[in-house]
Parts: structure tokens; sequence; C-alpha cells
């Protein structure tokens, strides 16, 4: 599907990108898992333990122009974050203090910090998640959008050439009336067409008809006028109802696009709550530990940790989604709504190895473009969103793998049965996350690392695989 290009305004120079660079170290602190080498490429041999959670440091400036064809919306709910707890619910430095005269009352509190940081971190998280639904929404309503657009057009243009042909066929018939009015016919009927008045020509069409001296030729020239005529106004409805769903789906794009947008905001707030309070958290399990701020922030991330395995543990697998039968290859609509109903799993596990030269070009596509902001709608060579990135890398590689949207390149995958399960991973398959729907995908480099366009104000990069991948990759490349 036809993507927009981000506004030059979003480049690293603009305010608001350079206001994420504290989010941005942050994030790399606690959640980058890769190595860089000495020429500057990441080293994947080797893997760091797994980050604590992919944070988020979305804006809520998208960069996207309103133009004619902004469009895309999500019609419904996106998710629920959890407010940030209250000002009044952390600890002063008084309160740490008067803890640590009683070893119980220092405890207690070393708990209740443990418990703000891993709220905050689920908080952030889901943030996180709702605006990559968001974003996902945003470019399916779009797909949807495009696809109208596009057959509106045409329709359009199909109707415009069959009232030109009809016309042209009304002139004849109309010539074969006056012919036969002057050899004896029916003098009452209309000779002119009124300069192609619409009740004139059918009035004409309606008494030619009726004339008893048609001769076979003549016939045939009323018949074709008569199709001609009924085709142009075939088409003129079809291209009114179709420019009637266009507009619909305008007004919904424009929605989801706002839906996408203040989704972004929620994330960049949590993002920045979770960033600014962690700092003090940590200094006060210092203080009341006894410890220095680098044993700390070792515990907290422990703490973090432990959440996090527990939420996943706690997780019920996803019921996959019904096989379907839409035809993938980069169309910008095919499979690429979930489809209603069903839980028969989707095929996995008969794709063949994946082929190494393909995988490489893909990976070195992807590569060759780390650093470069994240947009919505994104797909180079400057801003990449995720499925922006899986599907300029592919294309690279001269393989399609969908549109320009999550959601549609697993079912394109699926109905080419590219489908293996993640436990037979291998690299270059491309990883999926599901919570209700399909909201971000990665490349796999292998040794439990991926590459990926991940969130405002981070850049395209290799991270460690997080959170709880879909049971099912995509084998591009088979």
């Amino acid at each position: 599907m036809a993507t927009e290009s981000p506004n030059e305004t979003m480049r690293t120079s603009d305010p608001a990108r350079r206001d994420d660079e504290s989010l941005r170290a942050e994030r790399r602190q606690r959640g980058r898992s890769s190595a860089w080498g000495p020429a500057g490429r990441p080293v994947i041999d080797t893997v760091p333990a797994r980050p604590v959670r992919r944070l988020s440091a979305r804006t809520s400036s998208l960069g996207l122009s309103m133009g004619a064809a902004a469009v895309g919306v999500m019609t419904g709910a996106i998710g629920v974050v959890v407010p940030p707890a209250h000002a009044d619910d952390y600890p002063s430095a008084n309160d740490v203090q008067q803890a640590k005269q009683n070893a119980a009352d220092q405890q207690a509190l070393v708990d209740k910090i443990g418990g703000l940081i891993v709220d905050l971190q689920n908080q952030a998280d889901a943030a996180s998640v709702a605006a990559d639904k968001a974003a996902e929404a945003y470019l399916l309503t779009k797909a949807k959008l495009d696809d109208a657009t596009a057959k509106a057009a045409g329709l359009k243009d199909q109707a415009k050439a069959a009232a030109k042909k009809a016309r042209t066929s009304a002139m004849r018939a109309g010539l074969l009336a006056s012919h036969l009015a002057k050899t004896g016919g029916d003098s009452s009927v209309n000779l002119l067409l009124s300069g192609g008045d619409a009740d004139a020509s059918d009035r004409l069409l309606y008494q030619l008809g009726t004339m008893s001296q048609l001769t076979e030729q003549s016939s045939a020239i009323y018949q074709q006028a008569l199709k001609d005529k009924n085709a142009a106004s075939s088409l003129a409805e079809q291209a009114a109802a179709a420019e009637k769903i266009r507009a619909q789906l305008a007004d919904a794009a424009a929605g989801a696009l706002q839906n996408a947008k203040d989704a972004a905001a929620t994330a960049q707030a949590a993002l920045a709550e979770q960033t600014s309070r962690q700092a003090e958290l940590t200094s006060q399990l210092a203080t009341l530990q006894n410890t220095s701020i680098q044993v700390a922030q070792q515990y907290a991330q422990g703490l973090a940790v432990k959440a996090a395995d527990d939420a996943a543990r706690k997780a019920a697998t996803p019921p996959p989604p019904a096989q379907v039968g839409q035809p993938g290859g980069g169309s910008s609509s095919g499979g690429s709504s979930a489809p209603s109903g069903g839980s028969s799993a989707p095929s996995g596990g008969s794709a063949g190895a994946p082929n190494g030269s393909a995988v490489e070009a893909a990976i070195g596509y992807a590569y060759a473009h780390i650093g470069a902001p994240y947009a919505l709608g994104g797909a180079g060579p400057v801003y990449y969103d995720c499925s922006g990135l899986v599907m300029m890398a592919y294309a690279a590689a001269g393989i399609g793998v969908g549109s320009h949207s999550v959601s549609d390149q697993f079912y394109t995958a699926q109905a080419r049965g590219q489908l293996v399960p993640l436990s037979q991973r291998q690299r270059g398959d491309i990883i999926f996350w599901y919570d209700g729907g399909f909201y971000h995908d990665a490349i796999y480099l292998g040794n439990n690392q991926i590459i990926a366009a991940r969130d405002y104000g981070e850049p395209l990069a290799v991270e460690g695989l997080w959170g709880s991948p879909y049971p099912y990759v995509a084998r591009p490349s088979a």
C-alpha cells in the first residue's frame, strides 16, 4: 500500500527529538542488550541478559502530514493504561530516614519502593503497547482507505468513459431516428438530443424502440445505444457508492491518526514518569540498604526482571487466528484484517529452510539503516516504523512480505504456508507480538537478538528478544 513520507520537520534536530535524548540514554542503559564492536556494527554472536523490558520513548508529534491522503483510524479500543501513582504515594527523604530507625519499617519501605519501580515499568509497558496498537490500527485503516480511494478513482474514470460512449451511441440512434422520420416514420420522435440532455436521450431511445420500421442494422444500433446508456448509469451509481465509502473511511482514518497521536503522547508521559522517578527511588533504595547506587540499580533491575518473567508465565498463549485464504504478495488489503471467529491453528512447521542469501540481503539492508529514527508510516530511506523496516528489508532481497502492516505481514505468511513455530526460529525469520491483535514485528538475527524499528525517540537498532513473542514466526525466504 502507498505510505506517507513523514515531514522533513521530523529531523533529529527537531527540539522534540532532542528532548528525548535523556530517555534514549536511560533506555540504552537498562534495555539495550546488543554489544558493539570496534567497527561500529553490533556483535550478535553473544547474547547478554534479556532486557528488563522494551521501553518506549514516543512523542506526541507523529510527524505525519494530514493531507487529503492522510488516513487510517482506530475504531476499537486500543488498551487501557494504568495511571501513574499519585505523588503522595512516593516516599520522601524524611520517610527514608525514619524507616532506617527500625528494621521492620526499613524492609517495608524497601518492599514498597520495589513495588513502585515495578508499577512504573508496567505502566510504561502498557502505554507502549497501546501506542503500538494504535499505530497498527492506523496502518490497517489507511490500507483500506488507499484501496477505497483507488477503487473510487477507477470507477469514476470508467463512468466518465462509459458516459462518453453512451452519448456517442445516442447520437447514432438520433441520426437513425431522423432518417426513419424522413422516410415516413413516426414524426413524433424527438430528433434532437437537446445538447446531450439525459431525459431527452431516454425519451428518444424509448420512442425509437416503439418504431416498427427498424431494420436488422438499425435495431443493432438501437440495442447498442440502450446497452451503453445502462452501462453508464450503472457505473455512475457504483462510482457514487464507492466515493461514499471512501469519504467514510477518510473520516475514520483521521480519527485513527489522532488516536495514534494521543496514545504516543500517553506513552511518552508514562516513560517520562518512570525515568524521572527511577533515579529517586533507586537512590532511596541505596540509602535504605546502605549500598551504592550501582548495587541498588542492580537490585531494582532484578525486581523488574522477576516481575516481567512472572507476567510472562501467567500470560495465556493467545489463540492462533483462523487460517485465512487471502492472497499475500504485498497487496494493501490481502489478509490485513483479522478473521472473525475461529481458532484453528495456522499452518506451521512445514516451511523449508530459509534462503541464506535472501536472509543476508534483508538483514544487510536493516543494518545499513541502523540509527534511523522511528516514525509512523516510515518506510525509508530516512524514517522507519516496525513493519516498514521489515517490508523494505525483504523488498531489498526481492521478496514481498505483505503490505505496510504487521497484521498483513503475518496473514500473508500464513496464506503462503510460511509460518514456523517460535521454537524453530532461525536467522531472518520475522518475529511478531500479539495482544488481541498483532502490533509489532522485527527481524530475528539469531542468539535471541532482533533488529527492529522500535519507538518514537528510539533509533532503529539491534536488541534482545523481549516479552512474549507470538508462538509462530514467518519465514518469507522459504
